[in-house]
């Protein structure tokens, strides 16, 4: 039985410094920290493949919240367990309704995150038109809060729902997105597994001997920074991150209507003046 999961595959996992993106001048960070992800998102420790796929094979669902023993370690993944291991909020109780947000409306929200809004594909929800922050938060979603081995490029509708509640500061039970997630993983056939320094944490923090388990030590290159960056397009120019081809913007002290330091991203778009024309009023 443990045969059909030993060859599933093992979503690599990143991590990142909140501070650095700070200091480098992104405001998505802000938000991110109103969800109390900063432990999570952070964490770095190796992670044991092996026990991983084992805590996958024999799980088993206490009302929604998934189980499995581990060398003879009970592992949930309820409340205090995701708290003590991640700092990561929530019960897992309460049943969710995804869509059920008045003012949330897939293809607004997906606008209101684009560059250029006017010559967007509307049909597909690339991601790689999306204004910095944006981009950065849709990165965070698909390799870390909802971890796919999927097309990247492309945001699913489930996707867009969490940049909206992120970006409009809506407490999130991050006990259930991970629950779900898992569960997505384990119903699928060849479903890759998401979590892998969240597991591995667990295991360490439940006591499970990890003496003589295979372990993979986390490469820097897994570490959400400027290689990242350069890989969405971005370059920094004059001590700010831009898109190629994008002219700074003139900096000004602005916050939007969360409070968040806007920056640049939702600056207009400069262009040059165009020449007088012949018998055109000139000023005074």
């Amino acid at each position: 039985y443990f045969e059909w999961y030993a060859g599933r595959r093992i979503i690599p996992p990143k991590t990142l410094k909140l501070k650095w993106f700070k200091n480098e001048g992104f405001s998505f960070p802000t938000l991110l920290e109103h969800q109390v992800l900063e432990k999570f998102l952070e964490m770095e420790v190796p992670y044991y493949h092996e026990l991983i796929r084992l805590f996958l094979c024999f799980a088993t669902s206490n009302e929604g919240i998934m189980q499995s023993v581990v060398k003879g370690k009970l592992i949930k993944l309820d409340g205090p367990t995701l708290k003590a291991a991640a700092g990561v909020s929530g019960t897992g109780r309460e049943k969710p309704q995804p869509f059920n947000f008045d003012d949330f409306e897939e293809l607004t929200t997906f606008r209101d995150c684009q560059r250029n809004p006017e010559t967007t594909n509307y049909n597909k929800f690339l991601a790689g038109g999306m204004k910095k922050n944006s981009r950065l938060i849709s990165f965070i979603i698909a390799w870390m809060l909802k971890p796919c081995l999927h097309n990247h490029a492309q945001m699913s509708r489930d996707d867009i729902l969490l940049m909206h509640v992120i970006k409009k500061k809506i407490k999130i039970d991050w006990v259930l997105v991970i629950n779900d997630c898992m569960w997505k993983a384990r119903r699928k056939e060849d479903g890759p597994i998401p979590y892998a320094l969240l597991l591995s944490k667990i295991f360490e923090n439940a006591g499970v001997d990890l003496t003589r388990e295979k372990k993979i030590i986390l490469h820097a290159s897994k570490k959400i920074e400027k290689s990242s960056l350069h890989h969405m397009g971005m370059l920094k120019q004059e001590d700010k991150w831009v898109f190629k081809g994008d002219v700074p913007p003139t900096p000004e002290p602005t916050t939007n209507e969360d409070g968040v330091p806007s920056h640049d991203e939702d600056q207009p778009a400069q262009v040059e003046a165009e020449p007088d024309r012949p018998g055109a009023r000139s000023g005074a």
